[in-house]
């Protein structure tokens, strides 16, 4: 399984993107040559490659998606920590 991540393009130069994923990282040199993508344009990124642009309210949906999994993995481990 292959898994995306979705962040917003800040700039372009000569082919690459630097995008800020939902985590709040930022990564430079994202590849635009399969997906080419503007300043302010939400992404899909694999392997430095950006593979789709999505629409604004897609990405609000998928960084929902997985805030609520991280909440969900947090609980999780939080459970799992045996008491003193």
């Amino acid at each position: 399984m292959c898994i995306t991540r979705v962040g917003r393009v800040l700039a372009t130069s000569k082919g690459k993107a630097e995008v800020e994923f939902f985590d709040g990282r930022t990564s430079e040199g994202i590849d635009l040559s399969i997906v080419p993508a503007g300043k302010g344009a939400y992404v899909e990124v694999f392997g430095n490659v950006v593979l789709s642009t999505l629409s604004p309210s897609e990405a609000r949906h998928r960084k929902a998606m997985w805030n609520e999994i991280r909440m969900a993995l947090r609980k999780e481990a939080r459970q799992e920590v045996p008491e003193a």
